[in-house]
């Protein structure tokens, strides 16, 4: 939702350079970029490398959500996700059952669901 909105809203210009550092930071680093640059060119930043680390944002409960590595898929249409916890500031995992037309990901990411 927010990156289709901003995307409409603003010239994106990305430097090599600024790409380069921002591929350096850590999965913190990169949300906080996010929830504290509302409608910048940094945000936008911040979604595309964390879609480029397999992060998609889940529009009903409005976080970040990414495949939980090393668990086995469950049973029915649960699975188990990586979630970004923004109250506690941290990663926590939990089944979920994901409407795939209620995520915003990147093409490189659409088989991870």
């Amino acid at each position: 939702w927010y990156q289709r909105r901003v995307r409409g809203r603003l010239p994106v210009r990305l430097t090599g350079s600024t790409m380069d550092r921002i591929k350096r930071y850590g999965d913190d680093l990169l949300f906080w970029l996010y929830y504290n640059n509302i409608g910048t060119t940094i945000q936008l930043m911040a979604i595309q490398e964390l879609q480029n680390r397999g992060w998609m944002y889940y529009i009903p409960e409005k976080i970040w959500i990414s495949k939980a590595v090393g668990k086995d898929p469950l049973k029915g249409p649960y699975s188990v996700y990586c979630w970004f916890d923004v109250v506690n500031w941290k990663k926590a995992e939990r089944e979920m059952n994901i409407d795939i037309d209620k995520v915003e990901y990147s093409e490189h990411n659409k088989y991870r669901l």
